[in-house]
């Protein structure tokens, strides 16, 4: 599976997605807005082509299956932007291309939208702020659903 930690309670996450390429795409970042209105952060690093046919194997995606774009694994990091729970997903699958996909055991983002451009640039401000200005970015927004395991928690407990 791609979870980093099976032993700890799933968490599912499900919403609307805003995903914000680098032009080369080796990098994304992005936010989540759960069906319960939730705000989430993901964040995600291309892997080393390596280490993805041996994960693809392992969890059972298929990094070569059906659809269009180059096939690409990512680390991906999740943060629930109000309480600062932190999850973590290693190896996902997916493809990228005009359109932007995973299909892995722990994940489904499917494009919806597309932005370039100028317009991509406003979309990504908007959601990520000013950082994201004039980066050439992608942006790809649909929806997505996660299952994951809890890998930090920044939450002190006070009594």
């Amino acid at each position: 599976m791609c979870f980093t930690n099976m032993n700890g309670p799933q968490v599912e996450i499900a919403g609307l997605a805003t995903l914000c390429f680098d032009e080369e795409g080796t990098w994304f970042q992005g936010s989540i807005t759960s069906e319960d209105d939730t705000q989430y952060a993901i964040y995600g690093t291309k892997c080393k082509w390596a280490d993805q046919e041996r994960k693809a194997e392992d969890c059972g995606c298929d990094p070569s299956g059906p659809g269009q774009g180059i096939p690409v694994t990512f680390d991906i990091r999740v943060v629930d932007c109000e309480v600062g729970e932190e999850y973590s997903l290693q190896r996902v699958h997916g493809r990228n291309g005009e359109l932007c996909t995973f299909a892995c055991s722990a994940i489904s983002f499917t494009t919806e939208k597309v932005f370039r451009g100028q317009r991509a640039d406003m979309v990504a401000q908007r959601c990520l702020g000013r950082k994201m200005a004039g980066q050439h970015n992608h942006v790809y927004r649909g929806p997505i659903r996660l299952q994951c395991v809890p890998s930090r928690r920044d939450v002190p407990w006070v009594m």
